[in-house]
C-alpha cells in the first residue's frame, strides 16, 4: 500500500450516538450508562441512545469518549467513521459482530485509546459489512466496509505521521519511549469483506496496524476478503501470532516505516495477481515507502517472520527500499505457468541494507513449472536501476544475505512452514476456512 494521506470520512460528526432499530423494546447505554424506558433517552460518552427501537441493532457514529463494551447480544453498525479517543477502552465481548453499513464505515483505536476484543474458537468476534449480515455478501467479496485501524506512538520512520486514510490521526514518533505501549488484545477476530477506496491509491486494509507497541496482543486473526492489504504496518513493534490472510487484492502482509516485529503461524492463500506486475499482488511485500532513506541495519523495516506459508498465484514477495527482513522456516507454493519469480527487488536501497537475514530454511514449489535459482529470484528490479544489484545478484551470484538458512527449490518438504491444521481461519469452532472459494485442497482438509 502507498504512503499517502487520505481526507476525514465525510460521515464522521463530532459524537457517537447508537440507535435502536425496529419497533417495541428499549435500549440499554453502555459504559455504565442507565437503562431509559419507551419514550426517553439516556446520554452517554456525549452522544444518546435513542429508546422506541428493538435493542438488537445498536449504530454507532462518531467518536467515542469514554469507556464502553459492545455485547454479543446486538449487531453493532458503524455509520461512517468511528473513533474511539485517546484515553478510552472499547471493550467487545466474544460472540459480538460489528458490521460496516456502508463502504466508508471504518473504525480508528487512536494513540492511547485501546480496543479488548478478547474473542474465542467458538465465540469469534466478527468485523464485517451489514450486506454479510443481511446475508447479500457473496464468498471473496472485497470493499462493502472499510476495516479496523489502531494507532499508537511506537517509533516510526519520519518521527510522527499521518495516517494513510484519516490526515487527522497522527500516530508514531522519532523515539523508542513508547515502544512497548498498549494498543489492546485482539483474540479470535475476523476481518471481512473489507477495503474501501476513498480515492485512487487511498484505500482502507482489513487490519491496519500504525506505530503499534509490542504491549498489544494480536492472536488469531483471518482477514477474509479485502480490496487492499490483508494486513499492513506502519513503524512500531507489535507481534502476530497465528494470522490467516484469504482473498487481499493487493499484499496479505505488508510492513513499512521502520516495522520491527515478529509476525509467526502465518497462513496466506493470495490469490490476486496484479495486472501490471505479478509482484504488486505478493503474500509479502516489506518496504519504507517514501523512499528518501538509505538504511543499514539500525533502522530498517525488519519483520521477523517464523513459520510462514504461502499459496502464490501473483509474486511471493516483493523488497521495496529501506526494508530487510529475519526469515524462519518460509515457504511459497506457486503454480504461477509464467513469471515465475517468487523474489523481487524494486531498487538499490533494497540491495544495500544489512538488514536481510535468512535465519532458517526457506522452500520454493511450483506445481506447474520446475523452480531453480534462474527463476525463483528476479533479475530486474521495479525501479532503477533495472538490471543492476537485483534480487538473483543480491541471493544467488553474491549471497549478500545474512544468516545460516538454506534455500530448497521445487521443494517444499524441506522447510514445514505454518502447521496449516492449527492455524485458526475464521470459522467458529473449528480450524477449518470460513471462506472456501479458490482455497487449496489441503488448506480445506487440514483440520
Amino acid at each position: 500500500m502507498k504512503y499517502s494521506k487520505v481526507l476525514l470520512s465525510a460521515m464522521a460528526v463530532a459524537a457517537f450516538t447508537f440507535s435502536g432499530c425496529g419497533g417495541g423494546g428499549s435500549s440499554t447505554s453502555s459504559s455504565g450508562g442507565s437503562t431509559s424506558s419507551s419514550g426517553g433517552s439516556t446520554s452517554s460518552s456525549g452522544g444518546s441512545t435513542s429508546s422506541g427501537g428493538t435493542a438488537d441493532n445498536t449504530t454507532l457514529s462518531g467518536n467515542i469518549d469514554k469507556d464502553m463494551t459492545l455485547t454479543a447480544d446486538k449487531v453493532w453498525y458503524l455509520d461512517g467513521k468511528v473513533n474511539v479517543t485517546t484515553g478510552h477502552k472499547l471493550t467487545v465481548e466474544p460472540g459480538t459482530t460489528v458490521a460496516g453499513l456502508q463502504p466508508k464505515s471504518y473504525m480508528i483505536i487512536e494513540p492511547g485509546a485501546q480496543i479488548i476484543a478478547k474473542g474465542t474458537q467458538a465465540k469469534p468476534i466478527v468485523f464485517t459489512s451489514k450486506k454479510d449480515v443481511d446475508g447479500q455478501s457473496a464468498e471473496a467479496a472485497t470493499g462493502e466496509w472499510g476495516g479496523l485501524i489502531l494507532a499508537g506512538n511506537a517509533h516510526t520512520h519520519y518521527g510522527v505521521n499521518k495516517y494513510e486514510a484519516d490526515t487527522s490521526v497522527e500516530f508514531g514518533g522519532s523515539g523508542h519511549e513508547h515502544d512497548t505501549e498498549s494498543s489492546g488484545d485482539l483474540e479470535y477476530v475476523v476481518l471481512k469483506h473489507s477495503g474501501y477506496e476513498v480515492e485512487k491509491d487511498k484505500e482502507l486494509n482489513g487490519l491496519s496496524l500504525a506505530g503499534v507497541g509490542s504491549g498489544t496482543i494480536i492472536k488469531n486473526i483471518a482477514i477474509i476478503g479485502g480490496a487492499d492489504d490483508a494486513v499492513e504496518i506502519w513503524g512500531g513493534t507489535v507481534n502476530i501470532d497465528g494470522l490467516y490472510c484469504y482473498n487481499a487484492q493487493d499484499d496479505s502482509v505488508d510492513t513499512d516505516l521502520g516495522y520491527r516485529g515478529t509476525i509467526k503461524n502465518v497462513l496466506v492463500v493470495q490469490n490476486k495477481v496484479d495486472k501490471t506486475n505479478n509482484h504488486d499482488s505478493s503474500t509479502m511485500e516489506f518496504g519504507n515507502d517514501q523512499n528518501t532513506i538509505t538504511t543499514d541495519d539500525s533502522n530498517a523495516t525488519q519483520p521477523h517472520i517464523v513459520n510462514f506459508t504461502g499459496y502464490v498465484k501473483g509474486g511471493g514477495f516483493y523488497n521495496k527500499f529501506d526494508a530487510g527482513f529475519k526469515w524462519d522456516n518460509v515457504k511459497f507454493i506457486s503454480d504461477k505457468a509464467t513469471d515465475y519469480e517468487l523474489v523481487h527487488f524494486r531498487g538499490t536501497d533494497s540491495y544495500d541494507s544489512d538488514a536481510k537475514h535468512v535465519d532458517g530454511d526457506v522452500c520454493f514449489k511450483d506445481t506447474v513449472v520446475t523452480l531453480d535459482e534462474e527463476n525463483t529470484f528476479s533479475k530486474s528490479n521495479s525501479k532503477d536501476p533495472k538490471t543492476e544489484k537485483t534480487a538473483y545478484q543480491f541471493f544467488v551470484t553474491d549471497k549478500a544475505y545474512q544468516g545460516q538458512g538454506q534455500f530448497h527449490y521445487d521443494d517444499v518438504a524441506s522447510c514445514a512452514g505454518a502447521n496449516i491444521a492449527n492455524v485458526w481461519k475464521g470459522k467458529a469452532g473449528s480450524n477449518a476456512p470460513l471462506e472456501t472459494a479458490g482455497v487449496p485442497a489441503e488448506v480445506i482438509n487440514a483440520q
